[in-house]
C-alpha cells in the first residue's frame, strides 16, 4: 500500500488483513507492538484541518470520499468522477 503507519513513533506500514469472518481492513505491520486499526483505507496524505490521516470512505465497494480518520472532525473530500 506504501502507507506508513499514523501512530506516533511507529515505523511500521499499513497492511491489508481480513478479519475472522472474511471483512477487509487495515493495520499496522508492527502488530501486536502497535495497535493502529481502521476499516476505512488510510491514505499518505494529512487532514488540511487537524492533522490526522485521510481514509477513503466505501459503501458497498465504491467510493464515497475522503475524510479525516478523527471522529471530532469534519473535513471531508468528494468522491473523485470515475473515468472510463
Amino acid at each position: 500500500m506504501g502507507v506508513k503507519c499514523p501512530t506516533e513513533g511507529c515505523t511500521g506500514d499499513i497492511i491489508e488483513r481480513r478479519s475472522k469472518h472474511g471483512k477487509l481492513f487495515y493495520g499496522c505491520s508492527r502488530y501486536p507492538d502497535c495497535s493502529f486499526v481502521s476499516w476505512n483505507k488510510p491514505l499518505d496524505r494529512k487532514c488540511p484541518k487537524c492533522s490526522s490521516v485521510l481514509v477513503e470512505k466505501q459503501y458497498r465497494g465504491k467510493s464515497q470520499g475522503i475524510a479525516c480518520s478523527s471522529e471530532s472532525c469534519d473535513y471531508k473530500e468528494p468522491p473523485e468522477a470515475e473515468t472510463e
